[in-house]
């Protein structure tokens, strides 16, 4: 969909006026990697190397440019509007191409687009009509609105900084028209902006990068009375934890932040004990006899790796935090996650003083030994919690207060989740529908209906791509995975005919009738908007071929 791009640029001005700091900020090492990747999806023919506070940029005439790190507030806040301005360009290049298979020159489209936009169009000439014509077969009447709205109101999508001034800009046969809407929205001078847009256009391209750098503490420091930095070159270590309905990419999010990071990764279950946790005395063979050494646990190694390269962001990630008794597999490490400066705030003496001797022992050359225990400033935190698990232990309050919480919301917007199709049978046939529009608009929107709590609806997740690669894996991965999650936890008590036949009683029946394609499983309601979203199979439509669908 087309957005308001007078209404985008508006939010992209407020949110950046509303800045409380708009210098240059230091780039750590997890930023300079977000950064990297995503501007080589951006400008990949450039080469370039980032910098504490700069980015150098290499053409491939190995011309060079310098951008300032503060260019990066640009990017958090402006990056809606590249992504929006990129549809329209999207939009100018297909019309041009649907005018000439219509039998207009170059030289008439490109007499067009130089006289738009213009409020003085005339849709009646032959051109004209053609416009309107492809704008009534491509496009919803909503976004064939915006678009004739972007042909023929310059001052709509290039605002000017006075409201009474008549903006002339460029024209839409220039290659640099939508870099110069751009420049003028954000309001910067065109001489030193050459590259902006390639940050932006970063920005736009990496969900990954966006959350990071929104993570960001930025404490800007006064240099000869002038603010120019961030919070030196601390990192500052947190406590976090992820959480959401099932499937909602919780490991997915941290995996990636966590990507080009030293992590230790471990998973909390029932019978996770302090001793796992932190580590213990086990015997061991040596030379044919018993003997007894520490061996260290997922905190030890974590802690060891960050005192051992302090200038680096070191995780250590818990998967399931709350599967566990949490506060008790922390013991005397729950005084620890009180931080100040990202640091622990309060030092503890160690319980198990073998802990230490094999922490001191495991210290790199020239870093100083420890005689209490801490949790540096370069050592993060992070968790994952999904509370609709059956059986899962309560986080205490003080505990909670101890951490922030970070809420993963079911997005089946994300460019990640799977397009996959498979078939189902319904009373009125067998039909294919895409694991999108089964999980958000069936079996999500019947859960809402039924007041299920959200923490019990399907996140896009849910399913994996593999598990969806093709009908017949997709069939075992509904039945097998999905009907019984639904079966077992969340309609326990609310089987009344919605999502699965009334006539099913067990899930032996609903199992074999599922594979067996032969009769529906679902009950009316889920049928009905199956139908709604899907296309049915009959003989004009295959079943089989590149989506993978095999019925």
């Amino acid at each position: 969909m087309l957005k308001d791009l007078n209404e985008i640029i508006r939010k992209c001005r407020g949110a950046f006026d509303a800045l409380e700091y708009t210098g240059d900020i230091r780039i750590d090492t997890e930023l300079a990697r977000h950064l990297d990747a995503a501007l080589q999806l951006v400008e990949s023919r450039s080469s370039f190397r980032v910098y504490p506070y700069s980015i150098q940029l290499l053409n491939e005439k190995n011309l060079r440019t310098d951008i300032s790190s503060s260019w990066l507030w640009y990017g958090a806040t402006f990056w809606e509007l590249v992504e929006a301005l990129n549809e329209y360009q999207n939009l100018v290049r297909m019309l041009k191409a649907d005018l000439k298979t219509k039998g207009h020159s170059s030289s008439d489209i490109n007499a067009l687009l130089k006289e738009l936009p213009s409020s003085t169009f005339d849709f009646s000439s032959d051109i004209g009509s053609d416009v309107q014509t492809f704008i009534g077969n491509e496009l919803s009447p909503s976004d064939g609105l915006l678009f004739e709205t972007f042909l023929t109101d310059r001052n709509w999508w290039i605002q000017p900084l006075n409201s009474s001034e008549q903006t002339k800009g460029k024209t839409l046969d220039r290659t640099d028209v939508f870099q110069s809407a751009f420049n003028l929205a954000a309001r910067v001078i065109v001489a030193n902006s050459d590259r902006l847009i390639t940050v932006v256009e970063a920005f736009a391209a990496s969900s990954a990068l966006r959350d990071y750098f929104s993570c960001l503490r930025v404490v800007p420091v006064v240099i000869g009375g002038v603010g120019s930095s961030d919070a030196s070159d601390r990192l500052d270590g947190k406590n976090e934890i992820y959480y959401g309905a099932p499937g909602t990419g919780k490991s997915h999010a941290i995996d990636g932040l966590t990507a080009h990071a030293e992590k230790v990764v471990t998973v909390f279950h029932p019978d996770t004990q302090h001793s796992d946790f932190v580590g213990a005395l086990k015997p061991t063979m040596d030379a044919g006899n018993i003997t007894y050494q520490f061996r260290p646990g997922p905190f030890t190694k974590a802690l060891i790796e960050a005192l051992n390269h302090p200038e680096s962001p070191v995780y250590l990630v818990i998967e399931e935090i709350n599967r566990a008794p949490a506060a008790a597999v922390f013991g005397e490490l729950f005084q620890l996650l009180d931080r100040k400066d990202g640091a622990s705030k309060y030092k503890i003496d160690a319980a198990d003083p073998d802990m230490l001797a094999y922490i001191n022992s495991a210290l790199s050359t020239g870093v100083s030994p420890i005689s209490k225990l801490t949790i540096p400033a370069n050592l993060s935190l992070l968790a994952t919690m999904n509370s609709s698990d059956q059986a899962v232990m309560p986080l205490d309050t003080a505990f909670k207060r101890r951490w922030s919480f970070r809420y993963m919301k079911i997005d089946f917007e994300n460019q990640d989740v799977s397009d996959q199709q498979f078939t189902v049978m319904t009373r009125e046939g067998l039909y294919k529908i895409s694991w999108r529009n089964f999980a958000e608009k069936v079996i999500n929107h019947l859960l809402k209906e039924l007041r299920i709590p959200e923490d019990r609806l399907l996140g896009p997740f849910f399913l994996s791509a593999n598990e969806l690669v093709d009908n017949q894996a997709a069939n075992e991965a509904l039945c097998g995975k999905l009907f019984v999650y639904l079966w077992d936890d969340v309609l326990r008590h609310k089987r009344n005919g919605v999502i699965f036949d009334d006539a099913i009683t067990t899930f032996g029946d609903l199992h074999e009738r599922f594979n067996g394609q032969r009769l529906s499983v679902f009950g009316e309601p889920a049928e009905t908007l199956i139908i709604q979203n899907g296309v049915v199979v009959n003989a004009e439509t295959p079943v089989t071929g590149e989506d993978g669908v095999d019925a």
